[in-house]
């Protein structure tokens, strides 16, 4: 607890600092499952308008919180609409800025080659594994693989799942990075992260009834921006067919059909899940 607090403070102050640097520049807070694609969308639109972006990425529930203490910022990129719609009745958003950019779906993510032979949810509950998931009080899809478990095992099962489970990562880079590099077997994560490492992970499809929702990320111009038309001129950008052919190459789906159809049904987008 103590380190991730001093953690957040270094990034607070590095927000403090960076977003008061001389000339024209942006600051983005984005939802770490979307790194990769937003990376790149970055370092096209910085070429082109010259500007400056600095981007801090972590977990959601983080994000909102350095948002709201430190009144800095000009994006904010969630990746579900309820996350959004609880910045937005705190009054940080600009009214109407809100636009979608791609759709995500959990799924068991595991080594290549899946060594464990992972087919299904329920094999997660077998003895010996060792698995990761994020911290479902600040991490998306930490809490979508709660309300998962949840609603599919029962008591017994929900304990072994517990027993296996040996870390909450604090923001999806660091638990995708933790099965990439071997130390867990397994992770509910995204569909989308074969497409990052497809030399070091393969994707464990859930069953449609197993899944209660997906994800949608989305970009928004907060309230507290220094200058809203250049942070306008970013979301502008967001929604050029140039970025949606970059998400679409990053492994994510550019709308909810496609997501059902990989899904085999169609399910809830975005929404809350209570964590016990």
């Amino acid at each position: 607890m103590k380190k991730n607090f001093f953690l957040s403070v270094i990034v607070l102050v590095f927000i403090l600092t960076s977003n008061s640097v001389a000339g024209e520049n942006l600051m983005v807070f984005c939802g770490a499952a979307f790194r990769l694609p937003t990376e790149e969308a970055i370092k096209i639109f910085q070429k082109k308008t010259e500007l400056k972006v600095h981007v801090v990425y972590g977990g959601v529930g983080t994000l909102f919180s350095q948002i709201i203490l430190s009144k800095k910022g000009d994006i904010f990129v969630s990746p579900s609409p309820d996350i959004m719609e609880k910045i937005k009745a705190k009054g940080l958003l600009v009214p109407d800025s809100v636009t979608n950019l791609a759709y995500v779906v959990p799924c068991i993510n595991v080594q290549k080659g899946n060594p464990k032979n992972i087919k299904e949810l329920k094999d997660l509950t077998r003895p010996s594994l060792k698995i990761a998931i994020g911290n479902p009080e600040i991490v998306y899809i930490g809490m979508l693989a709660v309300e998962i478990v949840d609603k599919n095992f029962t008591a017994r099962e929900r304990d072994a799942f517990r027993k296996n489970v040996v870390a909450h990562a604090e923001d999806f880079n660091k638990l995708a990075t933790w099965l990439v590099l071997g130390y867990v077997d397994a992770i509910i994560g995204f569909h989308f992260l074969e497409g990052w490492y497809p030399d070091k992970v393969e994707t464990v499809k859930l069953r449609p009834e197993q899944i209660q929702r997906i994800g949608c990320g989305q970009a928004a111009i907060i309230a507290h921006t220094r200058s809203q038309e250049l942070a306008q001129q970013f979301i502008t950008f967001l929604n050029t067919n140039e970025v949606k052919d970059i998400f679409r190459r990053c492994h994510y789906f550019g709308s909810p059909e496609e997501a059902f159809h990989w899904i085999g049904m169609k399910k809830p987008v975005g929404g809350g899940f209570v964590v016990p």
